[in-house]
């Protein structure tokens, strides 16, 4: 009974409201002291670290709310070296000030690669391992050789390279093939309408290579640019040498463009998937 007679006095209800009071201000305080504390609803936005040097990247970030952390390089020819190309969060995204981007920076230097030996491969065979490893093909050379459409010899520069070697990423590397026992001649491929690296693909698919290109007109999206003309033009029931040259002309005036629906959907077959016997002439299409 002492307990409950306690209870109901006033000097326990005094102390009990006295206690809600301040653990209410207490409660209201802490609010607000972590609303300022986390910033809760400012957000900034993202800048645009995008082609900022190596050397500017720390000035910039002094400019900005943001913090940043390089996490990763690549290396691509269209792209300036030694500067930002890709980054997490992306430009513009709000985030909480002194959030950290994670940049991913262009190498001043392509990455070695050990060039890999493709003698006596077929053409489709040593383009598709010398582009494993990040190089290109070049120009395709023609040789009087048992082997037809083989590989005898791989150059860079116009000198003969071994397997091995150390080279840069993206470096180009040319190809002497085998002609066989006889003057081969090949089927010239249809280019129109295709983009840049379509026609490059069918042109060395068909033991070709290209001279020169010229694009006619003011490039604004280089997705738009397209053959509409080839140098020999095509001809169903006209060959030429293997390794012989091909000039295009591109423009990004597509409208403009005629071309045969029918020829443009064929499907190409690399030249070294066919067999010797068959007619290549229709059958490389």
């Amino acid at each position: 009974m002492g307990l409950i007679k306690f209870i109901f006095s006033k000097k326990f209800l005094v102390q009990l409201g006295i206690a809600g009071l301040v653990s209410a201000v207490g409660a209201v305080g802490l609010f607000f002291w972590l609303d300022s504390y986390t910033e809760h609803g400012i957000t900034v936005e993202v800048p645009d670290f995008t082609g900022v040097k190596l050397k500017d990247i720390e000035a910039f970030a002094d400019t900005v709310d943001v913090e940043y952390e390089i996490v990763d390089s690549l290396y691509a020819d269209d792209l300036p070296r030694g500067a930002v190309a890709d980054q997490e969060p992306a430009p513009g995204y709000k985030v909480k000030r002194g959030r950290k981007v994670y940049l991913t920076v262009n190498a001043l230097l392509p990455k070695q690669v050990a060039l890999p030996d493709v003698h006596n491969l077929s053409l489709r065979q040593a383009k598709a391992v010398l582009e494993s490893v990040g190089l290109k093909l070049g120009k395709l050379e023609y040789q009087p050789d048992i082997a037809k459409n083989a590989v005898i010899d791989q150059r860079i520069r116009g000198r003969s390279v071994k397997k091995g070697t150390s080279v840069f990423q993206g470096t180009v590397v040319d190809l002497v093939l085998g002609l066989g026992l006889s003057d081969t001649k090949v089927p010239i491929p249809y280019l129109l309408y295709y983009r840049l690296d379509e026609a490059l693909e069918r042109i060395q698919a068909s033991a070709l290579n290209l001279a020169t290109f010229k694009i006619d007109t003011p490039i604004t999206d280089t997705g738009l640019v397209r053959v509409y003309k080839q140098i020999p033009e095509f001809n169903e029931r006209e060959m030429i040498a293997m390794g012989s040259s091909i000039i295009l002309y591109l423009t990004e005036d597509t409208t403009s463009i005629e071309y045969d629906t029918t020829f443009y959907t064929r499907v190409q077959l690399p030249l070294d998937s066919l067999n010797a016997n068959e007619d290549v002439e229709n059958e490389i299409y």
